[in-house]
């Protein structure tokens, strides 16, 4: 028999590896993790586009309203879809809070800035669904979170005020940022996922780490030790930077091992998901005692 400690690390590293193959492994995943959870607002518009809707799950009844916490996902800002996250916002609702997944427009379609300022507008859109429904949402501030593009997204709009303020937002509607894997300091653009999503754009104008980043929230920065698609060092600098961000290194894991640290059976890693729940009891917490707190 492998001892426990090995086996669980067996365990995840595969499905890790399963989750790196394509989306459609990770629809699977999603759903063995999910099961049949369905959002209780599906495809709310926040803008024209096909693309540019939301998916709301909201919590138990007993914890509404709820405070918001809106999850961007990755995908190299060319593929995504934001039914195959219903996992994170089983993981976050049963904390308490309610959680907006939107898809954004993806490359070749669009490039940068677009994603970023389709992230604003449903940020926009979901302070104006708070204040239509004050029984189910919180108003702002909103918790982000993402993992590796989507953390991007996520730190970005709000490092850069020229994203938020057209939308009538600034910096203090965000309690914090969770960054899982994140990409924030990748100039120059040495690979295709890069170089398609941001052409010639100035470091200036893309790199996190190159802005006056003294406005930001509190940041939660989580990376694996073995992540060769994201370096952990874009998660290092933008801590070494931020004025009050916590570094998490996970031992012995990959890009997508912090992401399945969110599931629920198997793959669950308490390195990854400890630090994030006490980040959200210190950031921004539901002020409901739950099982799951």
């Amino acid at each position: 028999m492998f001892p426990k400690k090995i086996l669980s690390l067996t365990t995840s590293s595969l499905v890790a590896m399963v989750l790196l193959a394509g989306c459609d492994k990770l629809a699977a995943y999603n759903h063995w993790q999910a099961g049949d959870i369905k959002p209780d607002v599906a495809a709310l518009p926040y803008g024209p586009e096909a693309r540019q809707v939301l998916d709301l799950y909201l919590p138990d009844t007993s914890m509404q309203p709820a405070p918001l916490l809106v999850w961007f996902y990755g995908g190299s800002w060319d593929s995504g879809d934001r039914a195959k996250y219903a996992f994170i916002a089983r993981r976050f609702t049963e904390l308490g809070y309610a959680v907006a997944i939107p898809d954004y427009r993806l490359v070749p379609d669009v490039r940068f800035p677009a994603f970023i300022e389709d992230g604003a507008s449903a940020l926009a859109q979901m302070k104006d669904y708070a204040g239509q429904n004050p029984d189910q949402i919180r108003d702002v501030p909103f918790l982000l979170a993402g993992h590796s593009a989507g953390a991007y997204n996520a730190v970005h709009m709000v490092a850069d005020p020229n994203y938020l303020q057209p939308v009538g937002l600034d910096a203090d509607d965000i309690a914090g940022i969770i960054g899982l894997s994140g990409p924030y300091d990748f100039y120059p653009y040495d690979v295709a996922a890069t170089q398609n999503a941001f052409g010639d754009t100035p470091a200036r104008d893309s790199q996190p780490v190159e802005m006056d980043l003294a406005h930001m929230p509190p940041l939660l920065l989580i990376t694996g030790t073995r992540d060769h698609t994201v370096l952990p060092r874009n998660s290092r600098r933008l801590a070494e930077l931020a004025p009050e961000a916590e570094l998490v290194e996970v031992p012995d894991t990959g890009h997508a091992g912090t992401l399945i640290a969110l599931g629920f059976y198997l793959t669950t890693d308490n390195a990854v998901l400890g630090p994030v729940k006490q980040f959200l009891r210190d950031t921004l917490p539901t002020g409901v005692a739950t099982a799951s707190n």
